[in-house]
Order: structure tokens, then sequence, then C-alpha cells
């Protein structure tokens, strides 16, 4: 396996188990299993936090942010997929009103951060700490009082699920952490100390500030949970490097699911939208289980016969279409 490969298995590795969080948060009984209260906060900004990650890598492999080429090429390809995402986002949200769907949340944060693609990585993580640490101020500032939520999106912003304004924060955090070399394993080791520091800096503010700051509840969106977020986030990122090397053996059904995450995302969101509302309201460990399973059989097996998910091809083939098409445009207008 070589370094780059090692990267992509790793943070594959990370997606999947991503997802799997969500599924388990939509359908297992906490209540039967204490443990899985640990599904719910974590793995969505997991996701968020890897949305980030992947911009920055979509950049670097074509120059970086200081090839102006590149950085058009990849705002392309990313406004393409973020546009995508929130239109499957909002449709699944009407279809779904009993979860918080977070695709056009994530499609808009993405959007938001092509503002940044060319920062350098500590402007990223000064930026992604600041819509961290005062976004949930915001928010509750804007949101008694927010006439304009009619316009399309604009509740996403401030919304009491994912909201944009404080969740923009992950994204440009996973941006800086794409910046760095994670196919050293002397990096991933420093990213566990910064992780870790996170956590214990989070978990030590809600020890000491009032729960509008200090609650590390599952989506609480204050500095103290969002903090201990983005500490298990690069714990997991650096465990999963560190890890990639089973990606092809017995951790093979997991990476499969990290590599088709949406479409493994959308099918679990449609099968709660077949099997109805009560498999949400009424959850079971074992249809949670059963469900998890089955993704991850499916995942293994769509890529080890099929390669790239569905969704995921989908959205390659449109955003570089798209990209490519723009530059061979400039190129054709230059002769």
């Amino acid at each position: 396996m070589t370094p780059a490969t090692r990267r992509l298995a790793g943070l594959d590795l990370a997606r999947g188990l991503a997802v799997a969080g969500m599924v388990v948060a939509h359908t297992a009984d906490e209540e039967a299993w204490p443990l899985l209260e640990h599904a719910h906060g974590h793995p969505s900004a997991l996701f968020a936090v890897l949305a980030g990650v992947t911009i920055s890598l979509m950049l670097g492999g074509r120059g970086g942010p200081g090839d102006p080429v590149a950085v058009r090429h990849t705002r392309i390809r990313v406004a393409v997929r973020a546009a995508v995402l929130i239109a499957m986002g909002l449709m699944l949200d009407a279809a779904l009103p009993v979860i918080a769907v977070i695709l056009h949340h994530l499609g808009l944060m993405m959007l938001l951060a092509l503002a940044f693609l060319r920062w350098r990585a500590w402007g990223l993580a000064t930026a992604g700490a600041t819509c961290l640490v005062l976004g949930s101020t915001v928010v509750a500032a804007i949101r008694p009082e927010a006439p304009w939520d009619a316009l399309p999106l604009a509740e996403a912003l401030w919304s009491t699920r994912y909201p944009v304004v404080s969740w923009l924060g992950y994204v440009l955090i996973g941006m800086t952490v794409g910046r760095l070399d994670l196919r050293r394993g002397s990096t991933l080791a420093g990213l566990a100390g910064a992780g870790a520091g996170a956590v214990a800096a989070g978990l030590a503010a809600s020890a000491v500030l009032d729960p509008r700051w200090g609650s590390i509840a599952a989506h609480a969106y204050t500095p103290a949970e969002m903090t201990v977020n983005v500490g298990v986030a690069m714990l997991v990122i650096a465990a999963t490097g560190a890890l990639a090397p089973l990606a092809r053996s017995w951790l093979s059904p997991v990476a499969a699911l990290g590599a088709m995450a949406l479409t493994a995302y959308v099918a679990h969101l449609l099968v709660i939208a077949a099997v109805g509302p009560e498999m949400v309201r009424e959850p079971s460990t074992v249809a949670g289980a059963v469900l998890l399973v089955v993704l991850l059989a499916s995942a293994w097996a769509w890529r080890r016969w099929r390669g790239q998910g569905p969704l995921e091809r989908g959205l390659t083939v449109m955003s570089s279409a798209a990209a490519d098409g723009d530059l061979a445009a400039r190129e054709w207008a230059r002769q």
C-alpha cells in the first residue's frame, strides 16, 4: 500500500465510522445500550470535518492553493457537489421530517468554505475556531427574530440542528487537517495529540462554564461541545490513518462503507422512509444492527464488483465535467 493509498484508506475508514454512527443514532435504542449515546453528535461532526479534509485534498491534487487554475477547478467541482447535496438534502428533509437531514446544511457549508479556499492553514484554523466558539452566540442572537427565514436555505444558517454559522467551523478545521501530510506517522501522532488536547479543553470548559457555553450534551452546539467534537474527529482520523493497512482485510467493510458514504447515508434514510417514522420514534437495537450489517455487506460487495458508489460516481462525473468544461472553454478563448 503506497503512502497516498494508505491516506485515502484511512479517510475511508473514518467516513465509514461516521456513517455507521449516524445509522446507529437514528435507529438503535440507546436506553438499552447506554454506550450508544456516543453515536449522537460525534459522527455527524466527523462527517463535516471529513468534508473539509476532502476539499483540501481535491485542491492539493491539482497544484495547491497557490495555483489559480487549481483553485478555480476545485471551486467549480466543490460548488457542483454542494449544489447536488443541497437539492438532495431538501428533498429528503421534506420526505423525512422525523430526522434532521444534514446534506443540505453540509452543502451550504461547502459553498461558504469556497471563500476560504486560498487561505493558509493557520488562517483556516483561526477562522474555524472562531466559528466554533462564537457561532452559538450568533445563532442565539439571530434565531428569535429572523423574518428572512422564508428565503431558501436561510433558516439552515441558524437552525436548531446543524446551524451552518457554527458548523462551518468543522469544515474549516477539516480543511486545515487536509493540508497536513496524513501519509506520515509523525503527522498522525501530532494530530492525535492535538485531538486529545481539544477534548481535554472542551471537558475542562464544561466544568467551569454555565450550560449555555459549557454543555457537552449531543447537539448542544456550545463551544465546549463543538471543541470536544473536533478533538474526537482528530483522534478518529489519526487512529484510522494508523489502521489503514487493515482497510483491505478485516476492516474492508468499514472502508467500503466510507468510500460510498453518501450512497450509504441516503440508502439508510430511504429505508427509514419505507419502514415508517416509528423506526426512529421507537428505536430497536436489533433493527439498527440489522440495517448497519446490511449496509456494510452491500457496500463491501458493491465496491468489490462495481467500484465507486453510484451517488459518488454521479457526483464525480458531474463536478469533473463542469470543471473540465470550464477549463477547456477558457483555453479555447485564449487561443
